[in-house]
């Protein structure tokens, strides 16, 4: 009887603590009923949401169509919610669940124990980039792959103001920061798959309260889905591939949006299974590489705005573990001095910087707080522009640094091209280490290897790392019969 009794008890305590959450996560928000002019993109998500994309007068919305729920069943979703969470049945931890079809109940009780709520829709979208709110509108707004050239998509999910606070405090919490009015901006990953941004009430923001969701993309970014796509040729991707082999620093600059990340994430696909790669990382974004992976992530303290571990003292930490390559996802501070050294002793280093053009790469790691001396920008090899056009992102140029930190233009969209004669003319780095004629057999060979790839549809991370290895394991086999 007592143990009935203590059942019964924590039954009643989780129905009110969940009805709570219910109540706040399903009727805080409305989702308006927008008739659309022009329809461009009708899809569902999960055979429970029906998404469309399309025009009101001059602007482009983002519509959601949910299941609507009445008294009834909001009893009946809640008696469920309550036995699920007591039972330990299901893993709230991804939205997307084990399948890709959701049913009614499934989906409410995702949208109440993840801590996503009425965001629920835009993160179970594959297709959505980016998701924004802020208590000073309230209304949704997210970035569509579909659509991503024109920016920002109002959606139809307005959020009452007291909800927006309260996901930002829930939310903090998962990603395991503590957020405040002393300590008022978090960020940090929700599982694998979302980076999170929180801004807590108006001690930094008159607009009060705000939740940015960058999601990681539906796709393996690897180099022959990108050649694929256009973002850069096999030549260009062969002479990426030969500086890396011969462990140069290559930044990949540009923009927010342009694809930076995108392309470091593609280029760590050609490295060699058997090379070790230390990823080191504020908020981890990288998925993975081809080589043997270690990936570190700072540490920060939850009642201050430093870091306890910083991208300084993993660098410096990453050195004494016999790292072949050595990336870091974005440079901002100190840190790049150390990739100097990492450089200078032989391990190859990649990096990505805000920054549109070489000429500003070198400005911003000259300037404070950087302050790299410009004798040692020679140090770098290569500079990547990456540039968004549209609803396309390419490289834009590829740039060599010299010894007396000149530029030499191997690439660009408005040059020469990215021609393999052109590329063997213009490089001095890889000349150094190559004759013409084994740097146009090399280059050639690579681009024809990565065509053949790309036809055959070799897109996932896993089939092209055995492709890699078959790539070098034919090179040994004929070293080791000289």
């Amino acid at each position: 009887m007592c143990l009935n009794s203590t059942k019964i008890r924590w039954e009643h305590v989780a129905r009110d603590v969940l009805k709570a959450l219910v109540d706040l996560y399903i009727g805080k928000y409305k989702v308006e009923d927008i008739q659309l002019d022009t329809v461009l993109l009708d899809y569902s998500i999960g055979g429970v949401v029906d998404v469309k994309i399309g025009s009101v007068g001059e602007e482009l919305y983002y519509t959601v169509h949910e299941p609507k729920i009445n008294g009834n069943k909001l009893d009946e979703i809640l008696s469920d919610i309550v036995g699920r969470v007591l039972s330990g049945l299901e893993d709230a931890e991804d939205p997307k669940l084990k399948s890709s079809v959701l049913n009614e109940t499934i989906y409410n009780y995702v949208k109440v124990t993840s801590g996503w709520g009425p965001l629920l829709p835009c993160i179970s979208d594959p297709y959505v980039e980016d998701i924004f709110v802020s208590k000073s509108s309230n209304r949704v707004h997210v970035v569509h792959n579909k659509f991503s050239w024109i920016g920002w998509l109002k959606t139809n999910i307005v959020l009452d103001p007291e909800l927006v606070d309260r996901l930002v405090l829930s939310l903090s919490r998962r990603i395991g920061k503590h957020v405040s009015l002393v300590n008022p901006l978090v960020e940090g990953s929700y599982g694998d798959n979302y980076r999170v941004s929180l801004i807590y009430g108006k001690t930094v923001s008159p607009h009060g309260s705000s939740i940015v969701v960058r999601k990681r993309g539906i796709n393996d970014w690897t180099i022959t889905r990108l050649i694929n796509e256009g973002t850069l040729s096999s030549t260009v991707t062969s002479y990426l591939w030969l500086v890396l082999e011969n462990r140069g620093w290559i930044i990949i600059a540009g923009h927010v949006g342009s694809g930076k990340t995108t392309l470091l994430q593609a280029l760590l696909t050609l490295i060699p299974p058997y090379k070790k790669v230390i990823t080191i990382e504020d908020t981890p974004e990288i998925t993975g590489t081809t080589g043997l992976w270690e990936q570190l992530i700072e540490k920060n303290e939850a009642f201050t705005r430093l870091p306890q571990i910083d991208s300084f003292t993993l660098l410096r930490f990453a050195l004494r573990r016999r790292p072949d390559y050595i990336v870091i996802g974005e440079v901002r501070g100190i840190e790049a001095r150390l990739l100097v050294q990492a450089s200078r002793l032989g391990h190859g280093v990649l990096n990505t910087i805000h920054a549109d053009s070489p000429d500003s790469v070198l400005k911003r790691l000259i300037a404070p707080p950087i302050s790299i001396p410009k004798n040692l920008l020679n140090n770098i090899w290569t500079i990547v522009v990456m540039s968004a056009h549209g609803d396309r992102r390419r490289v834009s140029s590829v740039t060599e640094i010299n010894n007396d930190v000149s530029q030499v233009e191997i690439c660009s969209d408005h040059g020469e091209g990215c021609e393999v004669d052109h590329i063997i003319n213009s490089t001095v780095r890889l000349t150094r280490v190559h004759s013409r004629d084994t740097l146009r057999h090399e280059i050639l060979k690579r681009a024809m290897f990565l065509e053949s790839l790309v036809s055959r549809g070799v897109f996932s991370t896993h089939d092209l790392r055995l492709r890699i290895l078959e790539f070098y394991n034919s090179v040994e086999e004929v070293l080791a019969e000289k």
